[in-house]
């Protein structure tokens, strides 16, 4: 026996059988050479294979267009040399392949197609799956009803889901590469969110703040972020999601107007105008301010009431209400006590201001007629007006004083201001 050469051609045929990849030569349309790899794929003996025709094992669904590549080539044409198809199995299955094939000529001269033809189908399956699952996640992402956004660490708009045209009314591309800061109502509401992450540790959850929307328009949302960290730890980007809670938010708003107010006049009710009065002062000491209060009371209320009905005592109660309103500045706080008695808190406003004031609302509810059931009812107001001293224990003893005053106007004769300084 021969010494065995890997360079004879048992040698060849070895190492050929040994590949990973099934070979393949093609003469006039028939295989005339396959390696074991090849036959084991296609599950028949080498054997089996020589003579046969290659359009045999090939997909149905590949069959022309592998038939016309093959004939095209063989003519001189320029095809693709890498390409994937389908070849069908012995036992009926089917397998994607990918195929490398050129053209060389035999010993003869002739034309003949030389490749090779790799297994793919689980690496072209967990392709689809990823591809499937890329998709997935796009249409979920596009059709997310929240904000779902990425900034760089310079707060750089690198990724925003199409929620932010519904929501804010700009369109992804618009708000890509623009600072996300920008579109906050105010700069302390970007400073919530940014707190909420320090505070957290790199993580805020469910922070409301308020975002402006591209017509102007406020939009109320509760965000949840957090700062994404590379290998080494180093913060590289911050991920959020924000939900639009406007209308949350101006329920929420109500609610809490309710609680304050009172349901009548719309001015605020005793408890919170005590609460911000408490507060006023607090202030006013806090700085040694000057701070004064009203008492008001609607004069012959009940005979309103007792004459005409209460709906008439409803309306005179808005009438002094909305009169009050045109002569007091924004800071300064209205409340309805109870029945026709009001309070009113005066910052930064000394008694002789105080007075003025008084006398212009006093004044205004006297020349009101409120027309009623082809009628007109006049209303007159006394007012006790106190300035906060030092000596002052609380809000309760302010409007003692306040009250005291009110009532010596009412003893004068009513539509009258009474001042004390006592």
């Amino acid at each position: 026996m021969g010494k065995f050469s890997w360079l004879s051609e048992q040698g060849y045929r070895v190492l050929i059988d040994h590949l990973q990849d099934g070979i393949f030569v093609i003469e006039d349309g028939k295989f005339t050479f396959v390696n074991q790899c090849l036959a084991d794929k296609l599950g028949y003996p080498v054997e089996g294979l020589i003579g046969r025709s290659f359009v045999d094992v090939i997909a149905d669904e590949d069959k022309s267009m592998v038939t016309e590549r093959y004939r095209a080539r063989v003519a001189g044409g320029k095809e693709p040399e890498f390409y994937d198809l389908h070849i069908a199995t012995a036992q009926g299955t089917t397998i994607c392949c990918s195929m490398s094939v050129g053209l060389t000529k035999n010993q003869a001269g002739a034309t003949v197609a030389v490749g090779s033809v790799r297994d793919v189908t689980l690496q072209r399956a967990a392709q689809a799956e990823l591809q499937a699952s890329k998709e997935e996640l796009k249409s979920i992402f596009d059709h997310l009803p929240d904000i779902f956004y990425r900034t760089n660490m310079q707060g750089i708009v690198t990724k925003i889901s199409p929620a932010c045209y519904d929501i804010l009314g700009y369109r992804p591309e618009e708000m890509l590469g623009t600072v996300l800061s920008g579109y906050y109502k105010a700069p302390e509401e970007r400073q919530k969110i940014s707190q909420a992450i320090i505070d957290g540790g790199g993580k805020a959850t469910r922070v409301e703040a308020a975002l402006k929307h591209k017509n102007g328009s406020t939009v109320w949302i509760s965000t949840s972020a957090i700062i994404r960290r590379d290998p080494e730890g180093q913060s590289v980007f911050i991920e959020g999601l924000a939900r639009d809670v406007s209308e949350h938010k101006q329920i929420e708003d109500q609610l809490i107007a309710l609680s304050r107010t009172d349901g009548l006049t719309g001015v605020y009710n005793r408890s919170y105008f005590m609460d911000k009065s408490e507060e006023v002062i607090s202030m006013m000491r806090r700085y040694q301010r000057p701070a004064s209060m009203m008492i008001a009371d609607l004069d012959h209320f009940k005979t309103i009431n007792d004459n005409y009905g209460h709906h008439a005592g409803d309306l005179a109660l808005r009438a002094f209400t909305d009169a009050c309103r045109r002569e007091i500045r924004e800071p300064d706080i209205l409340g309805r006590l109870g029945g026709e008695e009001f309070g009113l808190m005066l910052p930064e406003t000394a008694i002789q201001q105080a007075q003025v004031l008084a006398e212009r609302i006093r004044k205004a509810v006297a020349t009101i007629e409120i027309p009623f059931e082809n009628r007109t009812i006049g209303i007159t107001v006394s007012i006790g007006v106190v300035e906060l001293s030092t000596e002052d224990a609380s809000l309760d003893a302010v409007m003692r004083r306040a009250d005291l005053a009110m009532y010596q106007a009412k003893s004068r004769g009513r539509n009258q201001v009474v001042a004390s300084m006592e």
